[in-house]
Protein backbone atom coordinates (compact mmCIF):
# COMPACT_ATOMS: atom_id res chain seq x y z
CA UNK A 1 0.00 0.00 0.00
CA UNK A 2 1.24 3.45 -0.91
CA UNK A 3 0.03 6.44 1.08
CA UNK A 4 -0.31 9.51 -1.09
CA UNK A 5 1.69 12.00 0.94
CA UNK A 6 5.23 13.07 0.12
CA UNK A 7 7.98 12.83 2.73
CA UNK A 8 11.76 12.62 2.41
CA UNK A 9 12.60 8.90 2.32
CA UNK A 10 15.69 6.95 1.38
CA UNK A 11 16.03 3.24 0.74
CA UNK A 12 19.77 2.56 1.21
CA UNK A 13 21.45 -0.25 -0.66
CA UNK A 14 23.59 -2.12 1.84
CA UNK A 15 25.61 -5.28 1.96
CA UNK A 16 23.87 -8.47 3.10
CA UNK A 17 25.55 -8.35 6.52
CA UNK A 18 24.39 -4.80 7.16
CA UNK A 19 20.91 -3.58 8.17
CA UNK A 20 18.62 -3.10 5.18
CA UNK A 21 16.07 -0.36 5.80
CA UNK A 22 13.17 -1.01 3.44
CA UNK A 23 11.10 2.00 4.45
CA UNK A 24 12.02 4.80 6.83
CA UNK A 25 10.00 7.76 8.11
CA UNK A 26 11.48 10.60 10.19
CA UNK A 27 9.11 12.73 12.28
CA UNK A 28 9.63 15.66 14.63
CA UNK A 29 7.77 16.65 17.78
CA UNK A 30 8.46 19.15 20.55
CA UNK A 31 8.36 18.81 24.30
CA UNK A 32 10.04 20.07 27.44
CA UNK A 33 13.11 18.32 28.81
CA UNK A 34 12.42 15.02 30.52
CA UNK A 35 11.18 11.54 29.55
CA UNK A 36 10.19 11.08 25.92
CA UNK A 37 6.46 11.50 25.39
CA UNK A 38 4.56 8.28 24.57
CA UNK A 39 3.57 7.92 20.92
CA UNK A 40 -0.09 8.70 21.64
CA UNK A 41 0.85 12.16 23.00
CA UNK A 42 3.31 13.24 20.32
CA UNK A 43 2.11 16.03 18.03
CA UNK A 44 4.21 15.75 14.90
CA UNK A 45 4.92 18.80 12.77
CA UNK A 46 7.30 20.31 10.26
CA UNK A 47 6.65 23.87 11.54
CA UNK A 48 7.62 25.16 14.98
CA UNK A 49 7.49 28.50 16.78
CA UNK A 50 10.83 30.23 17.40
CA UNK A 51 9.92 31.46 20.90
CA UNK A 52 7.74 28.67 22.26
CA UNK A 53 9.77 25.67 21.09
CA UNK A 54 12.34 24.48 23.63
CA UNK A 55 13.43 20.98 22.58
CA UNK A 56 12.95 19.05 19.36
CA UNK A 57 12.66 15.28 19.42
CA UNK A 58 13.36 13.05 16.43
CA UNK A 59 11.39 9.84 15.89
CA UNK A 60 12.61 7.26 13.39
CA UNK A 61 10.32 4.45 12.23
CA UNK A 62 11.57 1.83 9.83
CA UNK A 63 10.72 -1.55 8.31
CA UNK A 64 13.32 -4.22 7.57
CA UNK A 65 13.64 -7.91 6.64
CA UNK A 66 13.05 -10.35 9.49
CA UNK A 67 16.34 -10.41 11.48
CA UNK A 68 17.77 -13.61 12.92
CA UNK A 69 18.81 -11.83 16.12
CA UNK A 70 18.14 -8.54 17.87
CA UNK A 71 20.64 -5.88 16.81
CA UNK A 72 21.22 -2.38 18.16
CA UNK A 73 22.75 0.19 15.83
CA UNK A 74 23.97 3.70 16.51
CA UNK A 75 22.06 6.58 14.94
CA UNK A 76 23.66 9.95 14.27
CA UNK A 77 21.67 12.98 13.14
CA UNK A 78 22.99 16.33 11.97
CA UNK A 79 21.04 19.60 12.00
CA UNK A 80 21.68 22.14 9.24
CA UNK A 81 20.62 25.64 10.27
CA UNK A 82 19.23 28.39 7.98
CA UNK A 83 22.70 29.97 7.71
CA UNK A 84 24.22 26.68 6.52
CA UNK A 85 26.05 25.86 9.75
CA UNK A 86 25.64 22.37 11.16
CA UNK A 87 25.16 20.97 14.65
CA UNK A 88 25.40 17.36 15.85
CA UNK A 89 22.68 16.07 18.14
CA UNK A 90 22.83 17.03 21.82
CA UNK A 91 22.18 13.44 22.92
CA UNK A 92 23.01 9.97 21.60
CA UNK A 93 20.43 7.82 19.87
CA UNK A 94 20.23 4.17 18.91
CA UNK A 95 17.87 1.96 16.96
CA UNK A 96 16.99 -1.66 17.66
CA UNK A 97 16.16 -4.24 15.00
CA UNK A 98 14.15 -6.78 16.98
CA UNK A 99 14.34 -10.52 16.32
CA UNK A 100 10.97 -11.81 15.12
CA UNK A 101 9.76 -8.35 14.06
CA UNK A 102 9.96 -6.46 10.79
CA UNK A 103 9.46 -2.89 12.02
CA UNK A 104 10.28 -0.75 15.04
CA UNK A 105 10.85 2.85 16.07
CA UNK A 106 13.07 4.97 18.31
CA UNK A 107 13.04 8.58 19.52
CA UNK A 108 15.11 10.99 21.58
CA UNK A 109 15.41 14.70 22.36
CA UNK A 110 18.21 15.71 20.01
CA UNK A 111 18.28 19.53 19.98
CA UNK A 112 17.23 22.28 22.35
CA UNK A 113 17.61 25.96 23.17
CA UNK A 114 18.42 27.56 26.55
CA UNK A 115 15.50 29.24 28.29
CA UNK A 116 16.84 32.74 27.52
CA UNK A 117 17.36 32.11 23.79
CA UNK A 118 15.05 31.60 20.81
CA UNK A 119 15.49 29.47 17.71
CA UNK A 120 16.58 31.34 14.60
CA UNK A 121 13.77 31.59 12.08
CA UNK A 122 14.14 29.93 8.69
CA UNK A 123 14.43 26.53 7.00
CA UNK A 124 16.27 23.66 8.69
CA UNK A 125 17.21 20.16 7.56
CA UNK A 126 17.93 17.00 9.52
CA UNK A 127 19.99 14.17 8.07
CA UNK A 128 20.25 10.85 9.94
CA UNK A 129 22.63 7.93 9.52
CA UNK A 130 22.23 4.43 10.92
CA UNK A 131 25.31 2.24 11.17
CA UNK A 132 26.98 5.03 9.16
CA UNK A 133 24.53 4.48 6.27
CA UNK A 134 21.98 7.14 5.17
CA UNK A 135 18.54 6.66 6.71
CA UNK A 136 16.78 9.79 5.49
CA UNK A 137 16.37 13.55 5.62
CA UNK A 138 13.59 15.85 6.75
CA UNK A 139 13.09 19.59 6.26
CA UNK A 140 11.23 21.80 8.74
CA UNK A 141 10.55 25.48 9.42
CA UNK A 142 11.03 27.66 12.49
CA UNK A 143 8.91 30.83 12.45
CA UNK A 144 7.57 33.52 14.73
CA UNK A 145 3.84 33.38 15.35
CA UNK A 146 2.51 35.44 12.45
CA UNK A 147 0.93 38.73 13.47
CA UNK A 148 -1.76 38.24 10.81
CA UNK A 149 -3.53 35.59 12.89
CA UNK A 150 -3.80 37.72 16.02
CA UNK A 151 -4.14 41.19 14.45
CA UNK A 152 -6.68 40.06 11.91
CA UNK A 153 -8.66 38.14 14.54
CA UNK A 154 -8.72 35.13 12.21
CA UNK A 155 -10.53 32.20 13.80
CA UNK A 156 -10.99 28.59 12.77
CA UNK A 157 -14.73 28.04 13.03
CA UNK A 158 -15.27 24.46 11.89
CA UNK A 159 -13.47 21.30 10.78
CA UNK A 160 -15.42 19.10 8.35
CA UNK A 161 -14.73 15.57 7.10
CA UNK A 162 -15.67 14.31 3.64
CA UNK A 163 -14.88 11.41 1.32
CA UNK A 164 -12.68 12.06 -1.74
CA UNK A 165 -12.54 9.68 -4.69
CA UNK A 166 -9.76 11.20 -6.82
CA UNK A 167 -9.50 14.99 -6.80
CA UNK A 168 -10.94 17.35 -4.20
CA UNK A 169 -14.56 18.07 -5.18
CA UNK A 170 -15.79 21.68 -5.28
CA UNK A 171 -16.92 22.85 -1.87
CA UNK A 172 -20.62 22.83 -2.71
CA UNK A 173 -20.33 19.21 -3.92
CA UNK A 174 -18.70 17.89 -0.74
CA UNK A 175 -20.79 15.53 1.36
CA UNK A 176 -19.69 16.01 4.95
CA UNK A 177 -19.81 13.07 7.31
CA UNK A 178 -18.15 11.65 10.41
CA UNK A 179 -19.00 8.06 9.45
CA UNK A 180 -17.16 6.44 6.53
CA UNK A 181 -17.28 2.90 5.15
CA UNK A 182 -13.83 1.29 4.81
CA UNK A 183 -14.69 -0.67 1.65
CA UNK A 184 -15.81 2.52 -0.12
CA UNK A 185 -13.20 4.99 1.14
CA UNK A 186 -9.88 5.68 -0.57
CA UNK A 187 -9.10 9.29 0.43
CA UNK A 188 -10.47 11.34 3.30
CA UNK A 189 -10.73 15.11 3.01
CA UNK A 190 -10.48 17.81 5.67
CA UNK A 191 -12.04 21.24 5.27
CA UNK A 192 -11.38 24.14 7.64
CA UNK A 193 -13.66 27.16 7.71
CA UNK A 194 -12.13 30.49 8.78
CA UNK A 195 -13.96 33.61 9.92
CA UNK A 196 -12.70 37.22 10.04
CA UNK A 197 -13.49 40.69 8.83
CA UNK A 198 -11.92 41.80 5.51
CA UNK A 199 -8.20 42.19 6.20
CA UNK A 200 -7.35 44.75 3.53
CA UNK A 201 -4.22 42.80 2.65
CA UNK A 202 -3.20 39.31 1.52
CA UNK A 203 -1.92 36.84 4.09
CA UNK A 204 -0.78 33.22 4.04
CA UNK A 205 -1.49 31.03 7.07
CA UNK A 206 0.09 27.54 7.10
CA UNK A 207 -1.94 24.74 8.68
CA UNK A 208 -0.75 21.20 9.50
CA UNK A 209 -3.35 18.47 10.07
CA UNK A 210 -2.71 14.98 11.44
CA UNK A 211 -4.71 11.76 11.46
CA UNK A 212 -4.43 9.72 14.67
CA UNK A 213 -5.18 6.09 13.79
CA UNK A 214 -7.30 3.84 16.08
CA UNK A 215 -4.12 2.04 17.21
CA UNK A 216 -2.42 5.32 18.22
CA UNK A 217 -0.21 5.79 15.15
CA UNK A 218 0.04 9.28 13.69
CA UNK A 219 0.16 10.21 10.03
CA UNK A 220 2.70 12.56 8.46
CA UNK A 221 1.30 16.10 8.25
CA UNK A 222 -1.33 17.04 5.72
CA UNK A 223 -0.13 20.55 4.86
CA UNK A 224 -2.81 23.13 4.08
CA UNK A 225 -2.61 26.87 3.48
CA UNK A 226 -5.25 29.55 4.01
CA UNK A 227 -4.69 32.55 1.75
CA UNK A 228 -7.62 35.00 1.94
CA UNK A 229 -7.84 37.91 -0.44
CA UNK A 230 -7.99 41.46 1.03
CA UNK A 231 -11.78 41.72 0.59
CA UNK A 232 -12.72 38.27 1.90
CA UNK A 233 -14.81 37.97 5.06
CA UNK A 234 -13.86 34.40 5.91
CA UNK A 235 -12.99 31.46 3.71
CA UNK A 236 -12.01 27.81 3.41
CA UNK A 237 -8.97 25.56 3.05
CA UNK A 238 -9.05 21.84 2.29
CA UNK A 239 -6.88 18.84 1.48
CA UNK A 240 -7.04 15.05 1.48
CA UNK A 241 -4.99 12.02 2.50
CA UNK A 242 -5.31 8.37 1.59
CA UNK A 243 -4.72 5.72 -1.06
CA UNK A 244 -5.49 5.15 -4.73
CA UNK A 245 -7.87 2.28 -3.96
CA UNK A 246 -10.46 1.88 -1.17
CA UNK A 247 -10.08 -0.68 1.60
CA UNK A 248 -6.81 0.51 3.17
CA UNK A 249 -8.30 2.46 6.10
CA UNK A 250 -8.39 0.40 9.30
CA UNK A 251 -11.76 0.25 10.99
CA UNK A 252 -12.16 2.25 14.19
CA UNK A 253 -12.32 5.77 15.59
CA UNK A 254 -9.89 8.36 14.17
CA UNK A 255 -8.92 11.75 15.56
CA UNK A 256 -7.98 14.69 13.32
CA UNK A 257 -5.97 17.53 14.85
CA UNK A 258 -5.08 20.71 12.94
CA UNK A 259 -2.45 23.19 14.10
CA UNK A 260 -1.22 26.64 13.06
CA UNK A 261 2.54 26.95 13.64
CA UNK A 262 2.45 23.95 15.97
CA UNK A 263 -0.48 25.17 18.09
CA UNK A 264 -3.64 22.99 17.86
CA UNK A 265 -6.63 25.02 16.68
CA UNK A 266 -9.27 22.38 15.93
CA UNK A 267 -9.86 18.69 16.71
CA UNK A 268 -12.56 16.33 15.45
CA UNK A 269 -13.21 12.58 15.26
CA UNK A 270 -14.71 10.25 12.69
CA UNK A 271 -15.55 6.54 12.42
CA UNK A 272 -14.47 4.10 9.74
CA UNK A 273 -16.69 1.01 9.78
Amino acid sequence: MKILLAIALLWPLTAAAEPVFEKTVIRLFEQADGPILPVSRRLYSTRFDATRTRMLAVEISTAYPLPAATTTIAVTCTLTRPDGSQAPSDRPMSFQLVAGQTESHSANLLWGMPADQDWKTGSYEIECLGAEKPIGTLQFEIAMNPAEVADGNIRVETLRIFRVEEKLPPRLARQYTNALVAEKTSRIGIELEFSHAPLGRTVKIPVDCYFFWPDGQTSPPLVLSYEPQPTWAGGYSAGAMGWEQPGSWSKGVYTVSCAIHGQPVMVDRFDVT
